[in-house]
């Protein structure tokens, strides 16, 4: 390959467009230089354009970041399984150590390889691509690469800087471009009332004529009923909602993203329908229900880390949703799967036809069996999961119920 390739050549990015759009073969090759496929090759060979290792940064940034750009590697599998669902796609990419597109990202850089397109990422392709300086000599890039450059040239006479009112024109651009989410106005007319913060304040630090009314008040009303609100009071403190943890895996049968509907509405909705709507996924949820046995009204919160678990958090721990996974307990105040389902009540969700995994026999966890398409037993199975936890909890914390 000659030494005078230009910028436009040896930019992987570009190339891969380029191949894709002609419908020209890209070769993988290992690290002997013999044929091979994307996994185990060292190199990408662009026929006799350019050559380059296959984890090479590209020019396309992943989300919005400046200096973390998807891997040439990335593109290509991404590329080779367009077809499949996200969440198909996401799990190959994991499984095999490989970056993931991100799903925002999917339907643009698909118009940009396919050609339907000539911009990437809200920039001008012929503006990104004015801005790089790369060779076949230094493939590595200089790391300063993003989707919006203003950097050098290739021009008629030598390398030059792009003049003052093309770089003003891109800067007009951006700012064209640019939504205001939050401002100083904004934030401060939030619209929100703070009329309670005064009687909480009063409530909190009351006035010596308002503690010397209270005292008579309950010398009146006798120290009867004051030990009676005070044994009333000190149980509200105390009493705190009980926890359910989830797995944090975005392929467990069960998470955040699904536990909800679940728990409350009984209704099982496979999680992959759910990531491909690009729907966020919440820090906790609060579920309610109603206990059959009391008749009290109870909230549980749901959450996936431990993370920032206290000693009162642990302590209100009643219910672990596992998919087998030992790795999942790791950094809990138990040191192992047993210990953790000797404290709190362990379900492994999986469908009416599956074997649990082996290695769970040993760990004390009951199966909770879901139909593969019959909804409509889903509120018997709910019905039976929210019995076994009211059941555990009875036993083994009972201060809930006081």
């Amino acid at each position: 390959m000659s030494a005078t390739t230009t910028a436009t050549a040896a930019d992987p990015l570009e190339l891969f467009r380029r191949y894709t759009v002609e419908r020209k073969t890209i070769e993988y090759l290992d690290a002997d230089g013999n044929p091979s496929d994307l996994l185990k090759a060292a190199t990408v060979r662009f026929g006799e354009d350019a050559s380059f290792p296959r984890d090479t940064p590209t020019r396309y940034s992943r989300g919005n970041s400046d200096s973390d750009q998807y891997t040439l590697s990335a593109l290509l599998h991404f590329f080779s399984h367009r077809d499949q669902s996200f969440y198909e796609y996401m799990k190959t990419t994991n499984t095999l150590g490989l970056q993931t597109v991100s799903f925002s990202d999917r339907g643009s850089l698909l118009d940009y390889i396919t050609g339907k397109t000539d911009k990437f990422g809200g920039a001008d392709n012929a503006t990104a691509v004015a801005g790089e300086k790369h060779a076949s000599s230094d493939a590595a890039g200089d790391g300063r690469r993003t989707r919006l450059r203003t950097g050098e040239a290739d021009g008629a006479g030598g390398e030059s800087g792009l003049s003052a009112d093309s770089a003003n024109d891109v800067a007009r651009e951006v700012m064209r471009r640019e939504r205001s989410l939050v401002s100083t106005s904004s934030a401060l007319s939030s619209g929100k009332s703070f009329a309670h913060v005064q009687d909480l304040i009063k409530e909190l630090f009351p006035s010596k004529s308002a503690v010397d009314a209270k005292n008579k008040a309950s010398s009146a009303s006798g120290s009867k009923a004051e030990n009676g609100a005070s044994r009333r009071k000190s149980s509200h403190r105390k009493r705190r909602d009980p926890i359910i943890v989830v797995p944090a895996a975005a392929t467990a049968m069960l998470n955040m993203y699904n536990i909800q509907e679940l728990l409350q509405n009984h209704n099982f909705v496979d999680n992959r329908a759910l990531l491909e709507q690009g729907g966020q996924k919440p820090r906790e949820i609060f579920v309610e229900h109603v206990m059959p046995s009391t008749g009290q009204n109870m909230r549980f919160r749901v959450v996936d880390s431990v993370q920032d678990f206290g000693e009162a958090d642990w302590n209100s721990l009643v219910c672990v949703f596992t998919q087998g996974a030992a790795w999942q307990f790791k950094n809990w105040i138990w040191k192992s799967p047993e210990e953790v389902f000797q404290n709190c009540l362990g379900m492994y969700p999986k469908h009416q036809d599956e074997q649990p995994k082996e290695s769970t026999r040993t760990w004390g966890i009951s199966p909770l069996d879901i139909e593969r398409n019959k909804r409509h037993m889903d509120r018997a199975t709910v019905v039976g999961l929210w019995s076994s936890i009211e059941q555990f909890m009875a036993r083994n914390k009972p201060d809930f119920f006081m």
